[in-house]
């Protein structure tokens, strides 16, 4: 079970508080913390991910992870990862990792928001992706994996616990 918290809108976080945050998120995740953040015309990204490392333990399997101007935070397992990662190969793509979070955002690439259906298994994720300026939230068919969000005048905050998100908006 990984942990996953983030934020789009007019605020700025410091450093300090994306910090605490992850340290409130290490229980989903204690192999890795770590944050990203993203600004546009005003707008700011964060993505917030605390790994627990199942599928290739390699720190190259890290996230938030990022492909062609995509960038990912995933809990969750896409139990037929290998089979979505084999016609991926076939439409030319290459892989650096044997994890389902890089086939994830390659078929994202590949098939848009559509890219869910091709998924089989449980999962909570965000994509934001920089080209289109747009974050894209997804949550498994059958809320295996929670996916929570709080709405403010500021913007739109969502982690995997309530209080990852709590901490952000304090």
């Amino acid at each position: 079970m990984c942990g996953i918290a983030g934020y789009i809108g007019e605020k700025q976080f410091s450093e300090n508080a994306i910090n605490n945050t992850l340290e409130i998120m290490k229980n989903r995740g204690p192999d890795q913390q770590e944050w990203r953040s993203f600004s546009s015309n005003g707008i700011h990204v964060y993505l917030l991910h605390s790994r627990l490392a199942i599928l290739d333990l390699d720190k190259r399997s890290n996230q938030p992870f990022s492909f062609n101007g995509a960038s990912l935070i995933f809990n969750g397992e896409i139990y037929n990862y290998i089979e979505i990662r084999d016609e991926l190969k076939k439409l030319g793509y290459k892989f650096n990792t044997d994890s389902d979070t890089e086939v994830l955002l390659k078929a994202y690439h590949e098939y848009g928001e559509d890219c869910v259906n091709k998924f089989n298994g449980m999962w909570a994720f965000a994509i934001w992706d920089k080209k289109k300026h747009k974050l894209f939230l997804s949550r498994d068919r059958f809320a295996e994996k929670p996916l929570y969000y709080y709405k403010t005048n500021e913007g739109f905050y969502f982690g995997s616990e309530i209080k990852a998100i709590r901490s952000l908006v304090s």
